[in-house]
């Protein structure tokens, strides 16, 4: 067993373990990073075909324009980005296909427009009551969270059309379905994501951005700066107080520190003995189901370049939910990516891979079109719930109940006489679940640790501090 000091242990190697561990770095702490995959990056993961000269991301991609920690990270660090082209959509069903634009809805039906904007404005007005820190001290938060978002939709929405919207809404954006998901959590994660109107991309069309080179870029650098502080294909298993700090156990070595980040994705916190234990909310978080697909085609079939083209499909024999344009600079072949997310995730977990190419390309085919949608060069996938240290995707959610029975979400210091800080993109309450939420989680849990060890090395050195 190697044994390891050292002032603080990050466990994970996502982008909030990053973060924390690059600020711990920078003031001046030694700090250990452990990752028990074989890969940094966590929920982001940028897969390199060197045969094809193509590079996808086959997890988190996009960089809004709302999410400033991020932003500031990206700035900071130097990787460079690209701007995507505006943005067209296209709606596909079972019997039509119809294009449209973000600041317009596929249907002529006046009534149909009129309650797709009263559910999505509803939700927004009442996300707008839910306090970011504290969602369960909302007005109607005990109301909310003994509900789910299907009960909501239930006695609001007025149309199958629109309902099927609401549906696939929740899908997309928990990668669940709306009875399982509570109400009083849902509207939180909406004022976390900038609102119903912002999500479904009615509204301006705000500029989407991405990493040169795939996210990957971003870890490589925060690893680089790191040095040989990253250790990989070591799963800790262990995390325990002692005197003056913490040990933390993992495959074939300890650390002893005197504080630990847990910067994990909640699946791994049943994997890891934690005393003082982690209070019984932390075992409620359910992650989504999720898979990531992508094509490569010969030819842009779907557009003539000049918008980004994002497509959602609403028919039973479609596995995609919704689909986007994945043409990256510098790549040989134009590429399309899916999303299957939810129920619709499960089903196709139980179909082969060529069936779920399949399925894809013959929505791609009747929404173009298109001959050639049915002959892609190659075909990806990811499916997030095969992840043995991740355990779904893209985030975790809760069921009704738990919000307001616990009142633990986004603690960072869940025990005072710990030394864990939890970070991790389900521990944010600023962008929770996604790029934003995992550094500006990292970064809270890094500047409370930098605290407390300052307060320690104060109280070790009274002496000092009385000159």
């Amino acid at each position: 067993m190697r044994k390891h000091t050292c002032d603080v242990v990050v466990v994970g190697a996502g982008l909030s373990g990053l973060t924390a561990a690059r600020l711990l770095h920078k003031h001046d702490l030694d700090v250990a990073v452990v990752e028990a995959s074989d890969r940094v990056g966590g929920r982001a993961y940028t897969l390199e075909n060197a045969e094809m000269g193509m590079i996808s991301d086959q997890g988190a991609t996009r960089c809004g324009p709302a999410m400033s920690t991020l932003w500031q990270l990206i700035k900071d660090v130097g990787v460079k980005v690209w701007q995507q082209k505006p943005t067209q959509m296209v709606y596909v069903t079972e019997n039509s296909v119809s294009r449209f634009t973000p600041t317009s809805l596929p249907t002529w039906n006046p009534l149909v427009r009129l309650d797709h904007y009263n559910i999505f404005s509803t939700m927004d007005r009442l996300a707008n009551q839910v306090p970011p820190e504290e969602p369960w001290e909302a007005p109607s938060a005990q109301e909310w969270d003994s509900c789910t978002m299907k009960d909501f939709f239930d006695r609001t929405v007025w149309f199958k059309s629109v309902r099927r919207i609401t549906d696939a809404f929740v899908s997309m954006l928990a990668c669940a379905e709306p009875e399982e998901v509570s109400m009083l959590w849902f509207l939180w994660l909406m004022g976390q994501t900038g609102g119903g109107r912002f999500a479904t991309l009615v509204n301006s069309n705000p500029p989407q951005y991405r990493v040169s080179g795939g996210m990957q870029q971003l870890y490589k650098i925060l690893v680089e700066q790191l040095g040989d502080r990253v250790t990989l294909n070591c799963p800790v298993t262990k995390v325990e107080n002692v005197e003056d700090g913490v040990l933390v156990t993992g495959d074939g070595a300890t650390w002893e520190a005197k504080a630990v980040v847990l910067a994990v994705p909640p699946p791994c916190y049943s994997k890891i003995s934690l005393s003082p234990a982690l209070p019984e909310a932390f075992h409620h978080f359910t992650m989504g189901h999720a898979y990531k697909c992508t094509l490569y085609y010969k030819t842009n079939f779907w557009g003539n370049g000049d918008t980004f083209m994002r497509l959602y499909s609403d028919y039973p024999d479609c596995l995609a939910v919704n689909a986007f344009d994945d043409t990256v600079p510098g790549n040989k072949y134009p590429a399309l990516t899916a999303l299957i997310t939810g129920r619709k995730a499960i089903e196709a977990s139980q179909t082969s891979k060529e069936q779920r190419k399949d399925s894809i390309c013959k929505c791609l085919a009747k929404a173009f079109s298109s001959e050639e949608a049915m002959q892609p060069l190659d075909y990806v996938e990811m499916n997030w719930n095969e992840e043995e240290y991740i355990g779904g995707g893209f985030s975790a959610y809760y069921p009704p109940g738990v919000l307001t029975r616990y009142k633990t979400l986004g603690r960072c210091r869940y025990n005072s006489t710990s030394r864990v800080f939890l970070a991790g993109a389900e521990s944010a309450t600023q962008g929770y679940g996604f790029l934003e939420g995992a550094v500006w989680a990292g970064k809270r849990a890094a500047e409370q640790v930098i605290a407390v060890v300052s307060q320690a090395a104060d109280d070790s050195h009274p002496e000092e501090k009385q000159i």
